[in-house]
Order: C-alpha cells, then sequence, then structure tokens
C-alpha cells in the first residue's frame, strides 16, 4: 500500500484520542486500498505511524461528550479498517451503532466497509442513516459520490462531491474526487485543474502524482504558468 506523502504526523496518545473521539461524532475515516489509482477517487489517509483516522481538513468539531463504551468500540473499528479486517471492523461498527445510534460517523465508517465488500446498496443505506442525522455531513456525501461514479452517474457524483464542499470548503478529498471526476469522466478540463490545485493547497505537502497532472492539464490548457481559474475564462 502506498502512503501518501503528506500525511500528518503521528500525533502524541492523547492528542490522537481527542481527535478520534470527536471524529466518532463529526466524520467517518477514508479506508485504505492496496494502491492509489487515477481511475478511483478512493484516498487513503494513514498518517505517519499508520493508524487510521478520519479526514479532518478544517472541518470543525464541536464539543461532544463520548461514553469510554463508544470511544473503545470506535478505536477496535477503525484498528480494523486500518489492518484490512473487514469483517471485524463490521462486527464493531455494528455494535457501535446499536449502542449509540446518534453519531453519524459510525454510519460513514461502516459504508466504507461494506464498499470494500462491493455492498453498493448497504453502503448507501448507511450514508442514508448518516446524511438523516446530519444532512450537511461532508464524509457521508463524498461516499455517496463514490457510489455514484461507480454506477457511472456522474451527475449525481458531482453533486454529491460540491456538497460535501458546501458543508467543508477545505474538505481536501473532495476537492480531489471531484478533480478525477471533472478531469476523466466529464472532461471538463480547466474545473478539473481548480480542483486539483485547490486539493494541493490544502494538503500538508504537495502530492507529486496530482502535481503531475496539473502539468499537464495546463499542458493541455495552454496555461503552463497561469492559474486554474484563468484557463477557466480563456481555455478552449
Amino acid at each position: 500500500m502506498s502512503l501518501r506523502s503528506g500525511n500528518a504526523r503521528l500525533l502524541a496518545l492523547a492528542t490522537l484520542l481527542a481527535t478520534l473521539l470527536a471524529t466518532l461524532a463529526a466524520c467517518g475515516t477514508s479506508a485504505p486500498r492496496p494502491e492509489r489509482s487515477r481511475n478511483d477517487e478512493t484516498r487513503v489517509s494513514l498518517p505517519a505511524g499508520g493508524g487510521a483516522v478520519a479526514e479532518l481538513e478544517g472541518t470543525p468539531l464541536p464539543p461532544v461528550e463520548v461514553p469510554e463504551r463508544a470511544a473503545t468500540l470506535h478505536s477496535r473499528a477503525l484498528a480494523a479498517m486500518e489492518s484490512g479486517d473487514w469483517i471485524a471492523a463490521e462486527v464493531e461498527l455494528e455494535q457501535l451503532i446499536a449502542e449509540f445510534p446518534a453519531f453519524p460517523g459510525p454510519y460513514v465508517n461502516l459504508a466504507i466497509v461494506f464498499r470494500q465488500g462491493a455492498r453498493a446498496a448497504e453502503a448507501e443505506s448507511a450514508l442514508e442513516q448518516a446524511l438523516k442525522l446530519v444532512p450537511s455531513h461532508p464524509a457521508a456525501n463524498n461516499e455517496l459520490g463514490m457510489l455514484a461514479r461507480q454506477r457511472g452517474e456522474f451527475s449525481e457524483a458531482e453533486a454529491a462531491y460540491r456538497r460535501a464542499l458546501e458543508s467543508d470548503p477545505s474538505y481536501a478529498l473532495a476537492h480531489y474526487n471531484l478533480g478525477v471526476l471533472l478531469d476523466l469522466y466529464l472532461r471538463r478540463e480547466a474545473e478539473a485543474l481548480e480542483q486539483y490545485e485547490a486539493y494541493q493547497a490544502l494538503v500538508p505537502a504537495p502530492d507529486e502524482e496530482v502535481g503531475r497532472w496539473v502539468v499537464d492539464l495546463r499542458r493541455r490548457l495552454g496555461i503552463a504558468g497561469e492559474t486554474a481559474r484563468v484557463a477557466r475564462e480563456v481555455g478552449p
């Protein structure tokens, strides 16, 4: 598995625990996958130490009182997801949801588990539950976008990614996914360039692979030194 060079450094134990507790109420985690492909919007989101955490770029996390039991189940589920033990992750998340159904994050994580097992209908159902709790949930909308793209429903995928960004404009993963959709599937290259550049501006360090795509798009659009916004105005 290839890890992004821009992933955050492993937090101290106390800070990591605090992040996990807040994430339980606010976000789902991006699932690991064997390798990164431009043809699949799925992104790895792992810190340097290898523990799975949610995408938190800019997402405001309100203070939440999380029971110790919920935190324990959540941590076990994340550990199982990070190691690729999807059966164990499903068991932990189902238990967590059964005992604490008011948190949206576990539904999003469960949707990721279902997607790994090609169980798209169950993944969508889990995301619908998350969005009933928090209609603007960025990670849930991002996951919906991936499911729609996999079905070939590109307009629906774009709408879902844009909902995620309306809720959290600094959600780097949604910028990336929207860029891939615009680039490879909708052939709207100038707009794709904007999304890739937004993604690059938000990650801790430039993503070398995305950087190559940016260079390629700028060359094709004839704007090697200009910004994507200029390309959108004057490009072909």
